[in-house]
């Protein structure tokens, strides 16, 4: 009798430990965004040839893909990744797209925005099938001539 009991707890045990691991499995449809180390300083007046509130620059050579440097306001600078967030590699780069301020990746068609209006935010989707904005690094300005990009 007793070892009916154990054995019925332990199946209990186990099929609650089942239910638990499958609604904790990963989702199929997103893309873990891989790591990439960036800590870079540009300069404003040649880097970043003068960026004016509202305008990006695209530069290549950091972080997965590239980095979109966009000027929100006079010292308020953010920087985003430009590999899609979808496909999670450097072959899928983004590149401005033919809605003004909205990037494009070529293999997904995934679009983001990069000028915000009020109820969107730089880096968001415009466009699926991505399900994660773009990958942001943290952005500092110096107040004069440099910004700080890094992780």
């Amino acid at each position: 009798m007793k070892k009916n009991i154990f054995i019925k707890s332990k199946l209990r045990f186990f099929l609650v430990l089942i239910l638990i691991l499958s609604f904790m499995s990963c989702d199929k449809e997103k893309t873990v965004f891989p790591y990439v180390p960036v800590h870079v300083t540009f300069s404003l007046s040649s880097d970043l040839s003068n960026l004016l509130v509202g305008q990006y620059k695209t530069i290549n050579g950091y972080g997965l893909g590239g980095l979109i440097i966009y000027r929100r306001d006079f010292n308020v600078f953010q920087a985003f990744d430009r590999a899609c967030t979808y496909e999670g590699g450097n072959d899928c780069i983004l590149s401005d797209s033919e809605f003004s301020g909205v990037f494009k990746c070529p293999c997904c068609k995934s679009m983001f925005y990069m000028t915000p209006n009020n109820q969107v935010e730089p880096g968001s989707i415009f466009q699926g099938p991505a399900n994660t904005p773009l990958k942001q690094y943290a952005c500092s300005f110096d107040g004069s001539d440099f910004v700080t990009v890094r992780n």
